[in-house]
């Protein structure tokens, strides 16, 4: 690695033997981390927004959504067979003078006659936990990390590409040039009669 790194500092010089390509190759790599380091504060930006967005869901789902306590009526029990499919219970709670039984997917294994909080909508409906600040937080990370992250791979695809390109001309023109030396006929060579 860090021959290669200085290859590519050399490639940068002023040397007159230094290829064209070469420079074109260190100058990709190059423009590849600059890149890199300039795109930090646009995925900074992304988390920014996405944070406040995730804040704002956070904010919604803190009004519309309640928890009450309901007691397990037929729980699950032990693992299940199939880790595709959610594992279901069957809970009962007081809503006002009325009882309500409803069946869940279980966050884990649970017995019967054991509490469990359920949370509800403005409706009544049952629905999942309202989002938490710091589900705000990893969310926004996240997705500032992979949108950085494919970026930084793009440009890596590309310089690899550009790469790859600069070795076949590279190739053709060693080619070339072996076969000006083979068979070219400078006065160098025997002469056949």
């Amino acid at each position: 690695m860090v021959k290669q790194v200085r290859w590519y500092l050399r490639a940068l010089g002023r040397n007159p033997l230094i290829r064209a390509s070469d420079r074109a190759e260190a100058l990709g790599v190059l423009a590849v981390l600059l890149l890199a380091v300039i795109a930090i504060p646009m995925a900074t930006v992304l988390h920014d927004r996405t944070y406040a967005d995730r804040m704002h869901t956070v904010a919604e789902q803190a009004q519309s959504r309640h928890s009450v306590q309901a007691t397990v009526v037929h729980g699950s029990t032990g693992l299940p067979t199939d880790f595709d499919t959610p594992a279901y219970v069957t809970v009962q709670w007081k809503d006002g003078s009325q009882v309500r039984s409803e069946q869940i997917v279980s966050p884990a294994t649970v017995t019967t006659g054991e509490p469990l909080t359920v949370w509800l909508d403005d409706d009544g409906t049952v629905t999942g936990a309202p989002m938490q600040p710091v589900d705000a937080e990893l969310s926004a990370l996240g997705i500032a990390v992979v949108a950085w992250g494919l970026g930084v791979l793009f440009l890596v695809f590309g310089a690899c590409g550009m790469r790859k390109i600069l070795d076949r001309m590279r190739a053709r023109a060693w080619e070339r040039e072996l076969r000006l030396m083979t068979y070219n006929d400078d006065g160098w060579a025997n002469r056949h009669p």
